[in-house]
């Protein structure tokens, strides 16, 4: 009768003949949100290891499709007793208990600090997979929109966060999850700053301002409507690019009662009133000028960088312009090859008209002919040299066509040096943005030298942008003369950027400073991705202060093409009477009055060349 029972319970608990196929290897205790390593044993890959309640309910987020062996998967967040079970054709093959604790954690932060200011944070706690350091009201939640870094970003359990604008009592936080671990009180003082300038600037002139304050990263100091908000596309300096408490504005050129501010994180802590003056400007040239002939005009009055005076005929359209120097008061045109009655109209940065004069081209004495100036690689000689400024700020990360811009800039630099840019010839690479965040630092990654264009790649290649570093564009240009000291012959300095100085810098007066020096130096300027019809403009007399020119690009192709345009040699055309009556760049059609010329171009070289009344002429440079 045993014998017979025996038989009937065996019969009635027969295990599986799969049951010893499947098996887990799996901590019995694990923190919250852990990342555990189960190793597994199963007759193939594939199902799901899932982490469920001692109710067999599956925990949200605590599952993992079978693919490696050890197979991570999250813990849950909640402390307690759960089941980890390996799913295989939606059965459990196999199971082992976990015990989930919350961890030890601590965070050490100051008792009192200014609001708006970055401090330092001592943390230890688990560093699980997103774990946070945070803003959260005192004994109470996280503040959602404060401050916020991931634990797992910083290096030997320090971190910085940033206090709220608004004073008062707070906590910092170490956050896993939704779950607080651990929190340090700190009180936030309010703050205000001063300023101090003078009372009336003329519109687009320069006003200088000394202020007091907290010297926060990314404080500014800017224009706010009176008793209002700062306004949208003014000038603004960040406060601590300098060591001194003083800083330069642009003042807008609309006229009007306005406030100098100081912002913190967007927020007014201190203003100053000042007037914006109406600027006069007077004009003054010849009433009569024959067509295709070199002319002067000269101005008096407020004029700022980035003004010009242009040809314009009766319906508006520019036939011809030149960028004023502040220190000079005179300014080169060439008339239009038509004649008739033109206006000459003086035009801020900002497309506001000033002043005009009436003008009128008479008939050349025969019909004029065109030039036409071909070249397919820069004219260097042995004793020239490139310089080249490349722009790897925060804003270089965007994409542009599912690129980012730096990656796009990158390897079309890299192009230029190997396959445009004749082997040995000089060549400086500057480069800023790459190396520290939130920082004005510009270094020279490759100095003067004969060019190496394997070795240039290789630096080229490995340059990346960083986030929320700025552009110091001016200080760049300043530092170039060092960079380009040694050279014997002539100079060419391509600035790449796709954004306006941050750095409180004055790239006008570093490439003013550049031809004081007596180089034969020419500026070039390449604008990226720039949609703001202002800053192109203010990119062009730029470059209009150099001697060179400013190309715009839109995408790859294009950055191609204005990069090898930017490193073609300029040209000067001279008469019979050795004056200079037009400069261009290749591929640029000139017109010009019938007559002998010499084309001036490279190293002392050049090519004589005749144009002929109604024709065209063509001189390739070799």
């Amino acid at each position: 009768m045993q014998k017979l029972m025996t038989m009937l319970l065996a019969a009635l608990v027969t295990v599986p003949a799969w049951a010893g196929d499947y098996a887990l290897e799996a901590p019995e205790r694990a923190h919250i949100r852990e990342t555990l390593k189960i190793h597994w044993t199963a007759p193939e890959a594939g199902g799901l290891l899932e982490i469920r309640s001692t109710t067999g309910t599956p925990v949200r987020g605590s599952y993992a499709y079978v693919r490696d062996n050890p197979q991570p998967i999250l813990a849950p967040e909640a402390p307690g007793e759960y089941r980890i079970v390996l799913l295989q054709e939606k059965e459990v093959r196999a199971s082992a208990d976990l015990t989930v604790f919350l961890p030890e954690a601590g965070v050490e932060a100051p008792a009192s600090i200014d609001a708006g200011a970055d401090f330092e944070v001592a943390w230890t706690g688990p560093n699980s997979r997103q774990d946070l350091l945070v803003i959260a009201e005192r004994d109470g939640p996280r503040i959602r929109g404060a401050s916020y870094t991931y634990v797992g970003n910083s290096r030997g359990g320090k971190a910085k966060l940033r206090a709220p604008l608004d004073p008062g009592e707070y906590d910092v936080a170490y956050l896993s999850g939704s779950t607080i671990l651990a929190r340090a009180a700190v009180s936030v003082a309010s703050i205000n700053a001063t300023l101090h300038h003078a009372p009336e600037v003329h519109a687009g002139g320069t006003l200088r301002v000394t202020w007091e304050g907290p010297r926060n990263a990314q404080d500014q100091i800017t224009f706010a409507s009176r008793d209002g908000e700062p306004l949208r596309g003014s000038s603004y300096v960040y406060v601590n690019n300098g060591d001194d408490n003083v800083v330069s504005l642009r003042a807008p050129e609309q006229p009007g009662s306005l406030d100098v501010v100081y912002t913190v994180g967007g927020r007014v802590i201190g203003r100053s009133p000042v007037e914006v003056m109406p600027a006069q400007i007077a004009l003054d040239a010849p009433a009569e000028v024959q067509a295709v002939k070199p002319f002067i005009a000269t101005w008096q009055g407020n004029g700022n960088h980035g003004d010009r005076i242009e040809v314009m005929d009766a319906e508006g359209g520019t036939l011809a312009y030149s960028y004023i120097r502040t220190d000079e008061p005179e300014t080169r045109l060439v008339a239009p090859p038509v004649d008739g009655d033109f206006t000459l109209v003086y035009v801020t940065r900002h497309g506001r008209e000033m002043a005009r004069h009436p003008l009128r081209v008479l008939p050349a004495p025969e019909p004029p002919g065109t030039l036409l100036v071909e070249q397919v690689r820069p004219a260097l000689g042995p004793g020239d040299a490139v310089g080249v400024i490349f722009d790897a700020s925060g804003s270089m990360l965007q994409r542009l066509d599912g690129e980012r811009r730096v990656e796009i800039a990158r390897q079309t630099l890299a192009a230029l040096v190997s396959d445009t840019i004749p082997p040995g010839t000089g060549f400086a690479l500057r480069v800023f943005g790459h190396r520290e965040a939130g920082s004005c630092r510009t270094d020279l990654e490759i100095p003067l030298a004969p060019l190496e264009p394997v070795a240039a790649t290789s630096v080229i290649n490995d340059i990346n942008a960083m986030n929320l570093a700025r552009t110091p564009l001016g200080r760049s240009i300043e530092l170039a003369a060092g960079d380009l000291a040694d050279v014997p012959g002539k100079r060419l300095l391509v600035v790449l950027t796709d954004g306006e100085e941050t750095c409180e810098g004055d790239p006008a007066a570093a490439i003013t400073g550049l031809r004081k020096r007596g180089w034969d130096i020419t500026v070039n300027i390449v604008g990226f991705a720039i949609d703001d019809d202002a800053l192109a403009a203010e990119f062009a007399a730029w470059a209009d202060l150099g001697n060179g020119s400013y190309f715009a690009a839109t995408d790859r192709d294009s950055l191609k093409s204005a990069l090898l345009e930017a490193t073609i040699t300029r040209f000067a055309v001279s008469n019979a009477e050795e004056e200079t009556v037009a400069r261009g760049r290749p591929g640029q059609l000139l017109s010009l009055p019938a007559g002998d010329y010499l084309v001036l171009w490279g190293e002392d070289q050049r090519t004589a060349v005749t144009v002929a009344p109604g024709e065209s002429a063509r001189v390739r440079l070799q």
